[in-house]
């Protein structure tokens, strides 16, 4: 492949990820798009002291930005099934789904902590959100299974072959960051609403809980098993 098509497979591969999460196969995105945005605005309503809007970008793109470089990394290496590198990913993929339940468990509690007892509150600071972030970022790579798109069955097919797995391996980075890409931009949009809502910013804590809650609520489907029956009922809705 030459070095201009190779160029044009990976923006293909960036543009199907990110047009992906505005169309029908958003129901398979919902794996974990609403918990990514429980994590990000408990995350910003869970920090003292606020940002005002005007600063709200330097709380939230690093920490997405950080989330979507590791949910990108791991997916990216899943797919590319081939990689050796993947192999104990792939083959213990029963017991880190989870550790990945139980670090998801820690991270809302860590949420629900932090607007109630100033000590915790106090650690959420900049390098603290953005290693939530990270530890998110690896735990729903995990969780998530991939409907297969049109592109993605060729990524998938590139990825399962020895001599192509490279290409494989980076055709589905650039397609999971297009996803990611796409998550970020409107979760970035929903927080900048929210934090020029003065209901919002007068429930802060309130709403920090809640987006906790969602995020218990995903560490008990995996952590029981629980996580099929969610992912087969949003099957049944794009079926």
């Amino acid at each position: 492949m030459g070095q201009g098509t190779y160029l044009m497979g990976m923006g293909d591969a960036l543009w199907g990820g990110f047009s992906a999460f505005f169309s029908i196969w958003q129901l398979c995105i919902l794996q974990f798009s609403p918990f990514f945005l429980a994590f990000i605005v408990g995350l910003f309503f869970a920090t003292p002291g606020k940002p005002a809007a005007s600063g709200m970008f330097r709380a939230v793109i690093p920490p997405s930005l950080a989330w979507t470089l590791s949910f990108t990394l791991f997916y990216s290496l899943l797919i590319a099934s081939a990689l050796n590198l993947s192999r104990p990913l792939i083959n213990n993929l029963g017991v880190l789904r989870v550790l990945a339940g139980i670090l998801i468990l820690l991270v809302g509690l860590f949420l629900l902590l932090a607007s109630r007892l100033p000590a915790i509150g106090r650690l959420l600071r900049p390098a603290t959100a953005v290693g939530l972030a990270l530890v998110i970022g690896y735990s729903f790579a995990l969780m998530y299974s991939p409907c297969i798109t049109p592109m993605l069955s060729d990524i998938m097919a590139l990825a399962s072959q020895r001599p192509t797995v490279g290409e494989g391996w980076v055709l589905a980075f650039f397609y999971g960051l297009g996803t990611c890409l796409a998550m970020c931009v409107f979760s970035t949009a929903a927080i900048a609403l929210l934090a020029r809502w003065d209901a919002a910013r007068r429930n802060a804590r309130l709403l920090s809980d809640v987006c906790a809650a969602v995020l218990f609520v995903l560490a008990l489907m995996n952590i029981s098993g629980w996580m099929i029956y969610y992912k087969a009922f949003l099957l049944g809705l794009a079926l």
